[in-house]
């Protein structure tokens, strides 16, 4: 459960900071291609639990499965920075993962990551999953990594 309420919390961060709804940098198509999910859909914002100020990609049955967030390379490094929120610990970075954009890390620090950050010059996104059990998100950090490298190459 504590993890539900990071990856809520989260989405609730980040939210304000890279607010969009939509954006051809990641399409639903893509998501379809890249999970194998058929019927994704895009959502409103608050329109369904966990939906942030985002790209928020559901299921057919209004389920989330990722939420992506465009910004500038500063929102990037002040996640990567974070070690509070609101006076709470509550650091982001996990590991750099190399390969993706000018520089990606993985996110929360623990035993599970289902959030990828992404640079490219002076442009940023994350890329979030949605926690489903203590080792199960919605999509796998390979998924994410493929979803990643795809905006990247359309910053």
């Amino acid at each position: 459960m504590r993890q539900l309420g990071f990856t809520v919390t989260l989405a609730l961060l980040l939210a304000p900071v890279f607010a969009q709804t939509s954006d051809s940098r990641l399409t639903v198509a893509d998501v379809e291609k890249v999970t194998g999910l058929k019927g994704i859909q895009l959502v409103a914002p608050g329109a369904v639990t966990g939906a942030g100020g985002g790209q928020n990609f559901a299921t057919a049955d209004k389920h989330m499965v990722l939420m992506v967030n465009f910004g500038p390379a500063a929102l990037y490094q002040r996640a990567k920075q974070q070690k509070t929120y609101a006076g709470v610990p509550m650091p982001l970075f996990h590991a750099d993962v190399p390969g993706i954009g000018d520089e990606a890390f993985d996110s929360p620090p623990g035993p599970m990551q289902y959030v990828l950050y992404v640079r490219k010059g002076a442009n940023a996104a994350s890329l979030t999953a949605y926690y489903v059990s203590a080792n199960k998100a919605t999509l796998t950090m390979e998924q994410l990594k493929a979803l990643a490298k795809i905006a990247v190459s359309r910053m």
